[in-house]
């Protein structure tokens, strides 16, 4: 009966997560007129997000972690048969049984493209950060779709990590991963300066 209680409240919990958008595209789709800063914030947002997942930067799908919990919790079913991240990536850069000559190759044009993806953001959000005509409430929605990028990020990075440090793409590739986290890093204080306008606006009487 305990057990039963504690499953229901963990389910509860698990579906504010999947009330929430599914992903940056939502913020995108729901826009109404706002200044082009923003749109272009949320169009690339959403873009960045699409490529992170169809180059296999990203496993798995927004709302899938949910699922899977939800799954183990209430039927028990595990997930030893899912694709490991560097599998499912490998798949879709068509790596799979390539030697480690292709692999760094391809790893490191990937890194490069990340890492231009997520710094064009974070510039697109610190644009945003000082631009005029904004509104607390459009602003969360612009902290939604850059937390789905910081996200995928994280992903991203330890993702290329993994690859890393199993020596499939010969030499290291410390260097490009650090100008990866370098730019998720910028991103991060984008979303905080985003914060900081919001609360900012909030506190701010109306005229």
């Amino acid at each position: 009966m305990f057990r039963t209680g504690v499953i229901c409240a963990c389910l509860v919990g698990l579906s504010a997560c999947v009330a929430t958008p599914s992903g940056p595209a939502e913020f995108v789709s729901s826009a109404r007129q706002l200044p082009q800063v923003q749109l272009d914030l949320r169009q690339n947002a959403a873009a960045l997000d699409a490529r992170f997942h169809e180059a296999g930067w990203v496993a798995e799908d927004h709302g899938a972690v949910v699922q899977r919990l939800t799954g183990m919790l209430m039927f028990g079913r595990g997930d030893n048969h899912r694709a490991t991240p560097v599998e499912v990536y490998y798949e879709a850069a068509g790596l799979t049984g390539e030697d480690a000559t292709a692999t760094r190759v391809t790893v490191l044009r990937d890194l490069a493209e990340a890492s231009t993806l997520t710094y064009n953001l974070a510039h697109d959000g610190e644009r945003v950060a000082e631009a005029r005509g904004l509104t607390a409430s459009t602003l969360s929605d612009d902290l939604g779709a850059i937390e789905y990028a910081i996200a995928d990020a994280r992903q991203a990075i330890s993702l290329f990590n993994m690859i890393d440090e199993s020596g499939e793409a010969g030499e290291s590739l410390a260097q490009e991963i650090g100008a990866l986290e370098l730019a998720s890093d910028r991103l991060s204080d984008a979303a905080n300066a985003l914060m900081s306008r919001r609360r900012e606006l909030r506190h701010t009487p109306a005229s």
